[in-house]
Protein backbone atom coordinates (compact mmCIF):
# COMPACT_ATOMS: atom_id res chain seq x y z
CA UNK A 1 0.00 0.00 0.00
CA UNK A 2 2.84 2.38 1.23
CA UNK A 3 4.67 1.32 -2.39
CA UNK A 4 1.56 2.69 -4.02
CA UNK A 5 1.28 5.65 -2.20
CA UNK A 6 4.83 6.64 -2.79
CA UNK A 7 4.43 5.76 -6.75
CA UNK A 8 1.82 8.30 -6.99
CA UNK A 9 3.26 10.83 -5.23
CA UNK A 10 6.02 10.70 -7.85
CA UNK A 11 4.07 10.49 -10.82
CA UNK A 12 1.72 13.52 -9.46
CA UNK A 13 5.18 15.68 -8.61
CA UNK A 14 6.81 14.75 -11.86
CA UNK A 15 3.60 16.00 -13.66
CA UNK A 16 3.22 19.03 -12.02
CA UNK A 17 6.33 19.72 -12.54
CA UNK A 18 6.17 19.12 -16.09
CA UNK A 19 2.98 21.51 -16.64
CA UNK A 20 4.48 24.64 -14.74
CA UNK A 21 7.55 24.26 -17.26
CA UNK A 22 5.25 23.78 -19.92
CA UNK A 23 2.47 26.58 -18.96
CA UNK A 24 5.55 28.71 -17.93
CA UNK A 25 3.85 32.35 -18.91
CA UNK A 26 6.55 34.80 -20.30
CA UNK A 27 5.70 38.01 -21.83
CA UNK A 28 7.68 40.80 -23.47
CA UNK A 29 7.69 44.55 -24.34
CA UNK A 30 8.43 44.91 -28.02
CA UNK A 31 9.80 43.07 -30.96
CA UNK A 32 13.51 43.24 -30.64
CA UNK A 33 12.90 41.77 -26.59
CA UNK A 34 10.64 39.23 -27.89
CA UNK A 35 12.80 38.33 -30.40
CA UNK A 36 15.53 37.81 -28.14
CA UNK A 37 13.78 36.13 -25.45
CA UNK A 38 12.23 33.69 -27.94
CA UNK A 39 15.71 32.63 -29.21
CA UNK A 40 16.29 31.26 -25.62
CA UNK A 41 12.94 29.53 -24.79
CA UNK A 42 13.07 27.51 -28.25
CA UNK A 43 12.28 24.14 -27.72
CA UNK A 44 10.63 25.49 -23.76
CA UNK A 45 7.68 27.40 -24.61
CA UNK A 46 7.27 30.92 -26.34
CA UNK A 47 6.68 34.37 -25.18
CA UNK A 48 3.97 36.50 -25.69
CA UNK A 49 4.38 39.96 -27.36
CA UNK A 50 2.30 43.28 -25.90
CA UNK A 51 3.42 45.46 -28.89
CA UNK A 52 2.13 43.75 -32.28
CA UNK A 53 1.95 44.48 -35.57
CA UNK A 54 3.28 47.65 -36.80
CA UNK A 55 2.20 49.71 -33.85
CA UNK A 56 5.06 51.85 -31.97
CA UNK A 57 6.33 51.25 -28.65
CA UNK A 58 6.38 55.59 -28.35
CA UNK A 59 2.40 55.45 -29.44
CA UNK A 60 1.23 52.74 -27.83
CA UNK A 61 -2.39 52.16 -26.45
CA UNK A 62 -3.07 49.67 -23.88
CA UNK A 63 -5.54 46.62 -24.84
CA UNK A 64 -7.71 44.70 -21.95
CA UNK A 65 -5.90 41.34 -23.46
CA UNK A 66 -2.44 42.94 -22.47
CA UNK A 67 -3.50 43.91 -19.18
CA UNK A 68 -4.79 39.77 -18.63
CA UNK A 69 -1.22 38.91 -20.06
CA UNK A 70 0.76 41.34 -17.48
CA UNK A 71 -1.60 39.92 -14.57
CA UNK A 72 -1.04 36.13 -15.81
CA UNK A 73 2.74 36.41 -16.38
CA UNK A 74 5.59 34.14 -14.44
CA UNK A 75 8.10 36.88 -15.91
CA UNK A 76 7.96 40.13 -18.08
CA UNK A 77 10.64 41.29 -19.99
CA UNK A 78 11.22 45.05 -20.99
CA UNK A 79 14.21 47.42 -21.37
CA UNK A 80 12.79 49.69 -18.86
CA UNK A 81 10.63 52.47 -17.68
CA UNK A 82 12.38 55.57 -19.78
CA UNK A 83 11.57 53.00 -23.03
CA UNK A 84 8.34 51.48 -22.59
CA UNK A 85 6.60 54.59 -20.68
CA UNK A 86 3.13 52.45 -21.45
CA UNK A 87 3.99 49.96 -19.20
CA UNK A 88 5.00 51.51 -16.07
CA UNK A 89 1.78 52.33 -14.61
CA UNK A 90 0.41 48.53 -15.58
CA UNK A 91 3.19 47.30 -14.07
CA UNK A 92 2.96 49.28 -10.96
CA UNK A 93 -0.57 47.73 -10.49
CA UNK A 94 0.75 44.26 -10.61
CA UNK A 95 0.71 42.25 -7.37
CA UNK A 96 3.71 40.24 -8.50
CA UNK A 97 6.15 43.08 -9.01
CA UNK A 98 9.06 40.69 -8.68
CA UNK A 99 8.82 38.82 -11.98
CA UNK A 100 9.26 42.32 -13.84
CA UNK A 101 12.84 41.99 -15.32
CA UNK A 102 14.36 45.54 -16.36
CA UNK A 103 16.75 44.37 -18.99
CA UNK A 104 18.30 47.51 -19.21
CA UNK A 105 19.95 46.64 -15.54
CA UNK A 106 21.37 43.65 -16.97
CA UNK A 107 25.17 43.53 -15.65
CA UNK A 108 27.80 44.73 -17.73
CA UNK A 109 25.24 46.86 -20.00
CA UNK A 110 27.27 49.54 -21.94
CA UNK A 111 24.81 52.41 -21.03
CA UNK A 112 25.62 55.61 -23.30
CA UNK A 113 24.24 59.29 -22.06
CA UNK A 114 21.93 60.52 -24.22
CA UNK A 115 23.78 63.71 -24.78
CA UNK A 116 27.05 62.13 -24.88
CA UNK A 117 28.77 62.85 -28.03
CA UNK A 118 25.93 64.04 -29.65
CA UNK A 119 25.84 66.24 -32.74
CA UNK A 120 22.43 67.39 -32.21
CA UNK A 121 20.30 70.02 -34.03
CA UNK A 122 18.36 72.43 -32.14
CA UNK A 123 14.76 71.89 -33.05
CA UNK A 124 11.44 74.30 -32.12
CA UNK A 125 9.74 71.55 -30.51
CA UNK A 126 11.02 71.92 -26.70
CA UNK A 127 7.72 70.26 -25.22
CA UNK A 128 9.06 66.69 -27.08
CA UNK A 129 10.63 64.77 -24.63
CA UNK A 130 12.71 61.68 -25.34
CA UNK A 131 11.44 58.61 -23.45
CA UNK A 132 10.49 60.19 -20.55
CA UNK A 133 13.76 63.10 -20.17
CA UNK A 134 15.90 59.82 -19.19
CA UNK A 135 19.43 60.36 -18.90
CA UNK A 136 20.43 57.48 -21.76
CA UNK A 137 20.17 56.56 -24.84
CA UNK A 138 17.50 53.22 -23.99
CA UNK A 139 18.24 51.19 -27.00
CA UNK A 140 20.81 49.35 -25.39
CA UNK A 141 19.74 46.34 -28.36
CA UNK A 142 21.79 48.26 -31.42
CA UNK A 143 24.64 46.69 -30.08
CA UNK A 144 25.48 43.17 -30.28
CA UNK A 145 27.74 43.10 -27.39
CA UNK A 146 25.32 44.54 -24.91
CA UNK A 147 22.27 41.87 -26.31
CA UNK A 148 24.69 39.38 -25.28
CA UNK A 149 24.57 40.22 -21.77
CA UNK A 150 20.67 40.46 -22.10
CA UNK A 151 20.24 37.28 -23.03
CA UNK A 152 22.02 35.93 -20.03
CA UNK A 153 20.05 37.60 -18.01
CA UNK A 154 17.56 36.47 -19.55
CA UNK A 155 18.91 32.61 -19.50
CA UNK A 156 19.40 33.20 -16.08
CA UNK A 157 15.19 34.48 -15.28
CA UNK A 158 14.13 31.36 -16.85
CA UNK A 159 16.28 29.20 -15.19
CA UNK A 160 15.37 30.24 -11.80
CA UNK A 161 11.58 30.02 -12.61
CA UNK A 162 11.84 26.81 -15.10
CA UNK A 163 14.67 24.58 -14.08
CA UNK A 164 13.11 21.45 -15.51
CA UNK A 165 14.25 22.97 -18.64
CA UNK A 166 17.66 24.41 -18.04
CA UNK A 167 19.50 22.78 -20.84
CA UNK A 168 17.27 24.14 -23.33
CA UNK A 169 18.10 27.85 -22.24
CA UNK A 170 21.71 27.43 -21.65
CA UNK A 171 22.21 25.54 -24.64
CA UNK A 172 19.78 28.71 -26.65
CA UNK A 173 21.75 31.18 -24.89
CA UNK A 174 25.34 29.88 -26.11
CA UNK A 175 24.22 28.93 -29.72
CA UNK A 176 22.59 32.93 -29.59
CA UNK A 177 25.76 33.83 -28.55
CA UNK A 178 27.49 32.95 -31.39
CA UNK A 179 25.02 33.74 -33.74
CA UNK A 180 25.65 37.31 -32.40
CA UNK A 181 29.68 37.22 -33.27
CA UNK A 182 28.60 35.92 -36.42
CA UNK A 183 26.16 38.83 -36.86
CA UNK A 184 28.73 41.48 -35.37
CA UNK A 185 30.99 40.28 -37.86
CA UNK A 186 28.98 40.78 -40.79
CA UNK A 187 27.96 44.02 -39.72
CA UNK A 188 31.66 45.33 -39.00
CA UNK A 189 32.37 44.56 -42.80
CA UNK A 190 29.49 45.65 -44.47
CA UNK A 191 29.58 48.97 -42.63
CA UNK A 192 33.61 49.43 -42.19
CA UNK A 193 33.71 51.70 -45.39
CA UNK A 194 31.17 54.12 -43.67
CA UNK A 195 33.42 54.37 -40.61
CA UNK A 196 33.29 57.77 -39.53
CA UNK A 197 30.42 58.83 -42.03
CA UNK A 198 28.19 61.93 -40.64
CA UNK A 199 24.49 60.39 -41.59
CA UNK A 200 21.41 62.51 -40.40
CA UNK A 201 18.47 60.75 -38.56
CA UNK A 202 15.67 61.91 -36.66
CA UNK A 203 14.73 60.07 -33.17
CA UNK A 204 17.82 59.49 -31.05
CA UNK A 205 18.29 55.92 -30.82
CA UNK A 206 21.09 55.00 -32.56
CA UNK A 207 24.08 55.73 -30.35
CA UNK A 208 25.22 52.64 -29.25
CA UNK A 209 24.40 51.35 -33.35
CA UNK A 210 26.97 54.21 -33.75
CA UNK A 211 29.40 53.51 -31.10
CA UNK A 212 29.76 49.84 -32.35
CA UNK A 213 30.12 50.47 -35.88
CA UNK A 214 32.11 53.72 -36.09
CA UNK A 215 29.42 56.01 -37.94
CA UNK A 216 28.42 59.72 -36.99
CA UNK A 217 24.84 60.48 -36.11
CA UNK A 218 23.72 63.94 -36.91
CA UNK A 219 20.43 63.96 -34.66
CA UNK A 220 17.59 65.90 -34.41
CA UNK A 221 15.13 64.68 -31.82
CA UNK A 222 11.47 65.76 -33.56
CA UNK A 223 7.97 64.23 -33.50
CA UNK A 224 7.26 62.06 -36.11
CA UNK A 225 4.05 63.58 -37.41
CA UNK A 226 4.65 67.43 -36.67
CA UNK A 227 6.69 69.58 -39.21
CA UNK A 228 9.46 71.67 -37.59
CA UNK A 229 9.50 75.29 -37.50
CA UNK A 230 11.08 77.78 -40.08
CA UNK A 231 13.64 78.57 -37.83
CA UNK A 232 13.92 74.97 -36.59
CA UNK A 233 14.20 74.25 -40.61
CA UNK A 234 16.92 76.77 -41.39
CA UNK A 235 19.08 75.21 -38.50
CA UNK A 236 18.42 71.69 -39.88
CA UNK A 237 19.60 72.52 -43.29
CA UNK A 238 22.88 74.77 -42.34
CA UNK A 239 23.75 71.81 -40.21
CA UNK A 240 23.44 69.48 -43.46
CA UNK A 241 25.51 71.85 -45.15
CA UNK A 242 28.39 72.31 -42.83
CA UNK A 243 28.86 68.72 -41.86
CA UNK A 244 28.73 67.36 -45.77
CA UNK A 245 25.97 64.74 -45.08
CA UNK A 246 25.37 62.35 -47.95
CA UNK A 247 22.02 60.65 -46.82
CA UNK A 248 19.36 61.16 -44.62
CA UNK A 249 17.18 58.30 -42.39
CA UNK A 250 13.79 58.66 -40.99
CA UNK A 251 11.85 55.56 -39.50
CA UNK A 252 8.19 54.22 -40.14
CA UNK A 253 6.37 56.33 -38.51
CA UNK A 254 7.73 59.95 -39.88
CA UNK A 255 5.77 61.50 -42.28
CA UNK A 256 8.36 61.34 -45.34
CA UNK A 257 7.31 64.68 -46.40
CA UNK A 258 8.55 66.14 -43.86
CA UNK A 259 12.25 65.04 -43.96
CA UNK A 260 12.26 66.38 -47.96
CA UNK A 261 11.10 69.50 -46.67
CA UNK A 262 14.05 69.67 -44.75
CA UNK A 263 16.12 67.63 -47.58
CA UNK A 264 14.96 69.78 -50.79
CA UNK A 265 18.01 71.23 -52.82
CA UNK A 266 20.27 69.05 -51.47
CA UNK A 267 21.95 66.08 -52.81
CA UNK A 268 20.94 63.97 -49.93
CA UNK A 269 20.04 60.62 -50.21
CA UNK A 270 17.18 59.79 -47.72
CA UNK A 271 16.29 56.24 -46.30
CA UNK A 272 14.64 54.56 -43.82
CA UNK A 273 15.64 52.90 -41.00
CA UNK A 274 14.03 50.92 -38.34
CA UNK A 275 15.59 50.43 -34.81
CA UNK A 276 12.17 48.91 -33.57
CA UNK A 277 11.61 46.49 -36.12
CA UNK A 278 8.32 47.61 -36.71
CA UNK A 279 7.48 46.30 -39.84
CA UNK A 280 9.20 42.93 -39.27
CA UNK A 281 7.28 39.88 -38.15
CA UNK A 282 7.73 38.99 -35.10
CA UNK A 283 10.50 35.66 -34.75
CA UNK A 284 13.08 34.72 -33.19
CA UNK A 285 15.18 36.21 -35.76
CA UNK A 286 13.59 39.57 -35.91
CA UNK A 287 16.50 40.72 -33.64
CA UNK A 288 19.02 39.65 -36.55
CA UNK A 289 17.29 40.75 -39.64
CA UNK A 290 16.55 44.31 -37.89
CA UNK A 291 20.13 45.01 -37.57
CA UNK A 292 21.35 43.72 -40.81
CA UNK A 293 18.34 45.63 -42.44
CA UNK A 294 20.35 49.15 -40.64
CA UNK A 295 23.72 48.05 -41.98
CA UNK A 296 22.27 47.84 -45.45
CA UNK A 297 20.17 50.72 -45.78
CA UNK A 298 23.29 52.67 -44.87
CA UNK A 299 25.29 50.76 -47.24
CA UNK A 300 22.91 51.47 -50.09
CA UNK A 301 21.92 55.03 -49.54
CA UNK A 302 25.29 56.51 -48.33
CA UNK A 303 28.34 57.51 -50.72
CA UNK A 304 31.12 56.47 -48.36
CA UNK A 305 33.89 58.99 -48.69
CA UNK A 306 36.59 55.82 -47.67
CA UNK A 307 36.48 53.88 -51.30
Amino acid sequence: MNFFLMSFIVVFFVLDSISMAQNLRVVASIKPIHSIVSSIMNGAGNPTLLVKDNSSPHEYHFRPSDITALENADIIFWVGPEMEMFLVKPLSFLQKRDNVVTLFNSPNIYKILLHEGQNDVPNDHKGHHHHGDTAYDMHIWLDPINVKHMAHSIAVELIKKDPNNKSIYENNAKNFEMRLEQLDRELSHILQPFRREKILVFHGAYKYFAHRYGVQIIDTVMSGSVSPGARSLQKIREKVISNNISCAFYEPEFNPRMIKSITDGTDIVIGTLDPEGIFLESSPDLYFQLMKNLATSIERNCVSKNR
